[in-house]
């Protein structure tokens, strides 16, 4: 069965061809030899025959005489089947057929051409691949979580310690609030700028959330040392700061990375971002109280400043292996390695 529009036509051209050949023969006999001599030699077309018999006759006879006929026959399939071809793609060109395939009418491109295959979409497996995606989901979940792990203790600590009484707790939360919307646009401003970017090469904005975790870990160590509210107060002010100052790059960097991977998974990663922080702020609040109620809330706190260092740990392996491998010229220099 032919599979595109150029077989088709020669099948029908040389079905069509066989039956014209084979009447003109027919008649040529019938016409030409007498009833006695039909299946002599002589039979072929001679004298006056050769005068005024037309080009079809002549194919016809020739046939009948030998092998000069295949070789007649087989051009005037092929000129019939020139004619057929270049009627198609007159009328053809750039249409595809029913089975997908596309005529040309460059000579020097092939005669069909098939469509390639859409291209593959990202889905939220290949985002999770990408160590920087992954990365900053683990540090969502923890900035996140250490965050959120005052809700739960804070006020127990609050109440046991301090005999604080419930209006004044939640004004104590404004430490927290406060310092995290002041610092919120600052870091979005140096998070952008890429001479500041440069100079934090390899680490990019990963170093805003190294450094804002390692310095939060340390602020969070303190409030569990603290002996009076006021001194609580600003530790707090300081967690509120440094938390909101660690967790501004990580959508920025989720975002670049999906930039480069071709851009068709902004919403996906921004899922992947809800997801780390719903884990973080339901997960880690949740486990806190019964460590609370079995090691102290200074120990408590330890734990959460443990936390983040790990995060920030975990965020650093990956460029510091860069750093050493390359060194750090081999990022600032003419053509630059890409970092985030």
């Amino acid at each position: 069965e032919p599979k595109d529009v150029l077989s088709a036509a020669a099948s029908k051209s040389a079905s069509m061809a066989d039956l014209e050949l084979a009447q003109q023969e027919k008649q040529l006999l019938g016409t030409s030899c007498s009833p006695s001599a039909r299946n002599s030699v002589d039979c072929s077309a001679q004298g006056p025959l050769n005068a005024v018999a037309p080009l079809p006759t002549l194919i016809a006879s020739a046939a009948v005489a030998g092998k000069s006929a295949d070789i007649i026959g087989v051009s005037s399939i092929a000129q019939s089947l020139g004619e057929k071809a270049v009627s198609i793609e007159e009328q053809d060109v750039g249409k595809p057929s029913a089975t997908g395939v596309v005529i040309s009418a460059d000579e020097d491109e092939p005669a069909a051409q098939v469509s390639a295959p859409a291209d593959k979409r990202t889905t939220m497996l290949d985002l999770l691949k990408e160590w920087p995606i992954l990365a900053c989901c683990l540090a969502t979940i923890t900035v996140t979580g250490a965050s959120g792990s005052f809700e739960p203790t804070l006020p127990i600590h609050l109440v046991e310690k301090y005999n604080t009484k419930p209006d004044l707790i939640g004004v104590v939360f404004i430490a927290i609030v406060v310092p995290s919307v002041v610092i919120g646009p600052l870091a979005g401003k140096f998070t952008d700028d890429e001479r500041v970017l440069s100079r934090l090469a390899p680490y990019g904005r990963f170093a805003f959330i190294i450094i804002g975790s390692l310095a939060a870990a340390v602020a969070i160590a303190c409030i569990g040392a603290t002996h009076n509210i006021a001194g609580l107060v600003v530790n707090l002010v300081f967690v509120g700061a440094l938390s909101g100052f660690a967790a501004v790059p990580i959508m920025s960097i989720m975002g670049v990375h999906v930039h480069r991977m071709g851009g068709d998974a902004y919403a996906k990663v921004y899922a992947l971002f809800n997801i780390a922080y719903s884990v973080g702020v339901i997960i880690i609040p949740t486990v806190l109280p019964p460590i609370m109620n079995a090691v102290g809330f200074a120990a408590t706190m330890g734990v959460v400043a443990s936390i983040l260092v790990f995060g920030a740990i975990v965020l650093a392996i990956i460029p510091t292996c860069q750093l050493r491998k390359y060194g750090r010229q081999a990022f600032i220099g003419e053509n630059p390695r890409v970092f985030l």
